[in-house]
């Protein structure tokens, strides 16, 4: 999966929590096109960037617990091969976000 697939899917995360409107995590997996188990990856991935995360079995729904805000900005840019680079930097971060998100993007 390409880095900025994985964060338009992270922004889908965070607008279906903030909006209260994930369903069961089975609910939720399925509208994001993931497994249950990748989901669950990915909400603890949140959880380590300050994301208190919960599941409420009454309102079948996640919810952040804590104020805090998550905005997620990229920009994209072609570069000519006769201009461009081999830059590897971030590959570290980005492959932290997501175990299986970045499998073969190198």
């Amino acid at each position: 999966m390409k880095p900025v697939d994985y964060f338009d899917r992270i922004k889908k995360m965070n607008r279906m929590i903030r909006s209260g409107a994930t369903g069961t995590p089975s609910e939720f997996a399925g509208a994001l096109g993931i497994s249950q188990s990748h989901l669950f990856r990915c909400l603890h991935d949140l959880e380590q960037y300050g994301m208190e995360i919960r599941y409420s079995r009454s309102l079948k729904t996640y919810f952040y617990e804590n104020d805090n805000e998550l905005s997620i900005y990229y920009s994209l840019k072609l570069i000519a091969d006769s201009k461009a680079k081999e830059i590897l930097g971030g590959m570290k971060l980005l492959s932290r976000l997501c175990h299986e998100g970045l499998k073969g993007y190198h």
